[in-house]
């Protein structure tokens, strides 16, 4: 059963989303997103730090429920005056709200633009995600912790020291990382580094690790069940697949490794199929 999301911008994000045809684009001028988690039910206001005025307080305390979450993307306001409001707003759980520190300059529209689009992109896909794998909202590094959050504004620490293929890099190499369009990781490409929540996870939580290990396990191998079945209904063998060796596609439907972007790429196009249509025909085999 589907339960609603209603992503709701609020004063100067409306009007930098509206410019740039967000609404368009997403079929909804009120952002609605069909979702099967019904934890993630609710209302979520996205808003500039600036707008965060009395009107908007009574607003929010009048309109809110214990399931609306606020995310706010902070101009330049100062941390006691955040601290302020958001007591104001009666919010008292992290889950509740998140603040995104973003610099937009002088020309900020544009800037701010293409920030807050990437950033509900991330909140989107996120939400949407049906790999039950946690996905990543926004991140930053700040004395030696490495902060996470997610699109459900769960936290993370991790201290880079914890984290081996980072705990050596110099500071400024750190700071230069990006996160996936989808949330699914970090990267750092002057290190050739992906890190996913759940990898982050087990490095602060080993238990976490195990389990996730074992879930991990079952997944690939179902999944590789249910491509093997797709490909043989497709009357493909394994050496139909150009892209893919017999052994790595071998692998792949053992459950022994996951299933890769580029894998994803090669058996859609032996299949010819797009590769939404073979993942589709994937998902409906796994049912």
């Amino acid at each position: 059963m589907k339960t609603e999301v209603e992503i709701v911008s609020y004063g100067g994000v409306s009007e930098v989303l509206t410019k740039h045809r967000w609404r368009k684009k997403h079929h909804d001028a009120r952002f609605s997103i069909s979702l099967r988690k019904p934890a993630t039910a609710g209302r979520l206001v996205v808003a500039f730090s600036h707008d965060l005025d009395d009107f908007f307080v009574e607003l929010f305390r009048e309109k809110a429920t214990h399931e609306t979450r606020l995310l706010i993307l902070n101009e330049g306001a100062s941390a006691d005056r955040l601290l302020s409001r958001i007591l104001d707003l009666q919010i008292r759980t992290p889950q509740r709200c998140y603040v995104l520190d973003a610099k937009y300059g002088a020309g900020k529209t544009h800037i701010g633009a293409a920030l807050i689009h990437s950033l509900l992109e991330r909140l989107v896909s996120g939400l949407e995600a049906d790999d039950q794998q946690q996905r990543i909202l926004d991140a930053r590094i700040e004395n030696g912790i490495l902060h996470v959050v997610s699109p459900n504004f769960e936290r993370l620490d991790i201290p880079i020291a914890k984290v081996p293929v980072l705990k050596n890099a110099d500071a400024c190499t750190l700071q230069d990382f990006e996160i996936d369009e989808d949330g699914a990781f970090i990267y750092w490409p002057e290190l050739d580094v992906h890190l996913g929540w759940s990898q982050l996870h087990q490095l602060v939580n080993p238990e976490a690790a195990l389990k996730a290990s074992q879930k991990n396990q079952e997944f690939n191998k179902r999944y590789g069940k249910a491509l093997q079945k797709v490909r043989e209904i497709a009357g493909l063998k394994p050496g139909d697949v150009p892209g893919l060796s017999e052994k790595q596609l071998g692998r792949i439907e053992r459950g022994q490794c996951r299933l890769t972007s580029n894998a994803i790429a090669a058996l859609s196009k032996a299949h010819k199929l797009e590769p939404n249509e073979y993942m589709k025909k994937l998902a409906k085999v796994l049912k």
